[in-house]
């Protein structure tokens, strides 16, 4: 999301049209993103390169989450890789039952 993008849909939450966000309100979405802890785990790269055998190990019954627990991780706070792996899974599942 862009920041523009995501400035627009804080002030459609506040009920704010004018361009310039109150002061309080930037100070409160700089507290939040300071709270932020650093991202710990796997770039969408590093989850893409390894989606193959996270969807294997799944389709084998095993637990994927607790063997790749860093990519169970980003995928669960990533639309577009969660999206993709989704897809993968499904096709393995529908290859299997053939």
């Amino acid at each position: 999301m862009r920041i523009e993008d995501f400035v627009q849909r804080i002030r459609e939450i506040f009920g704010h049209k004018d361009p310039e966000l109150p002061d309080e309100i930037i100070r409160g979405l700089i507290r939040s993103l300071e709270d932020q802890e650093p991202e710990e785990g796997c770039s969408c790269d590093e989850v893409f390169a390894l989606m193959d055998q996270y969807a294997d190990v799944e389709v084998r019954g095993e637990d994927a989450a607790r063997l790749m627990p860093l990519l169970r991780n980003h995928m669960d706070g990533c639309h577009d890789c969660n999206e993709e792996y989704e897809a993968l899974l499904e096709i393995l599942e529908h290859s299997k039952s053939e």
